[in-house]
């Protein structure tokens, strides 16, 4: 009788070890599944946002703005790649309850055509995108802003406030810092704030604004016109970078300005221009946002002509 009731417990312990270990890899093998189909769903989600956006181009217009909610909690991965035109590769991983709380970034999409700026690393489930033209003294891009956090606007100049009301941003309060949580963002001298806006008025500008530095934890950014917000809502890292990917376009844009007027010289329609577009192709082409403070002057110079001239080149 032992030595039956010995057999029994050996095999009850060896069905309890067999069964224990396809139960584990039952659920190893769903939370794989799990997983797997989490990455397939987040490499799409990715490549959608390079379509979401491309509404909220500002184009002509002077700004634009748009929600994208999602169903759980998002991160939203942005590395820049400054490169000659560049790229911003956007990557997303959403929480789950099956399989670990976040998963690995999933595969990466690659946006050539647009200059996004914000954290490295975005989380929240409801997304605020709005865009502003960048004018550097010509039309450049359109500048695209992802936020996913509440900011306070204080001591505003009237013109960011007309901006941020006309647009209708949600996430972004005027002086009065209802929202949770909410990023201080001072513009000029102020105690207790996150962020803080120094700003100084060249020559034939609108706003004292419209050259300045923008302070954060990520760093000290130098800015000029609406690159003012790309400084506010990015960390250092992807602001510079995208910077360098925008003076790179200038240069460029300046290189067919230049056959441009070579075209109107041999129609009859001359301009002053061409000497000074191939002086700002080369100080742009390899420009960073070190160099922006020192450009603007010869940006204002340069718009002033155009304005003045009969066949204008922009």
């Amino acid at each position: 009788m032992r030595e039956r009731k010995g057999q029994f417990n050996f095999a009850w312990m060896f069905a309890i070890i067999i069964g224990g270990t396809i139960l584990f890899l039952a659920i190893f093998g769903a939370m794989k599944v799990g997983d797997t189909a989490r990455f397939q769903s987040d490499t799409e989600i990715a490549k959608s946002i390079a379509i979401i956006t491309d509404p909220l181009q500002a184009s002509f217009a002077e700004g634009s703005f748009g929600k994208i909610p999602f169903k759980q909690e998002t991160r939203i991965n942005n590395k820049c790649l400054d490169v000659g035109f560049g790229q911003n590769d956007i990557s997303v991983a959403t929480q789950s309850d099956i399989g670990q709380e976040w998963n690995l970034a999933a595969g990466a999409t690659s946006i050539h055509n647009k200059y996004l700026f914000s954290s490295k690393r975005n989380s929240g489930t409801d997304y605020y995108v709005f865009s502003k033209p960048f004018k550097f003294p010509y039309k450049v891009a359109d500048l695209t802003f992802f936020i996913s956090e509440n900011y306070c606007f204080l001591n505003a100049p009237d013109k960011v406030i007309d901006e941020v009301e006309g647009l209708k941003i949600e996430s972004i309060e005027i002086d009065d810092c209802t929202l949770e949580n909410s990023i201080k963002v001072c513009f000029g001298p102020g105690g207790g704030c996150d962020i803080t806006v120094s700003g100084s008025c060249g020559s034939n500008c609108d706003s004292v604004y419209d050259v300045g530095t923008v302070i954060t934890s990520s760093g000290d950014m130098r800015y000029v016109g609406s690159l003012m917000y790309a400084a506010i809502f990015s960390d250092k890292s992807v602001y510079d970078c995208n910077v360098k990917r925008l003076m790179y376009r200038n240069a460029k844009i300046a290189e067919v300005l230049i056959e441009k007027s070579d075209l109107m010289d041999a129609r009859g329609c001359n301009t002053n221009l061409k000497g000074e577009l191939t002086v700002w192709h080369g100080q742009t082409i390899n420009a960073t946002s070190d160099d922006l403070a020192g450009l603007r002057a010869t940006s204002n110079s340069m718009n002033s002509k155009n304005s003045g001239e009969s066949c204008g080149m922009w």
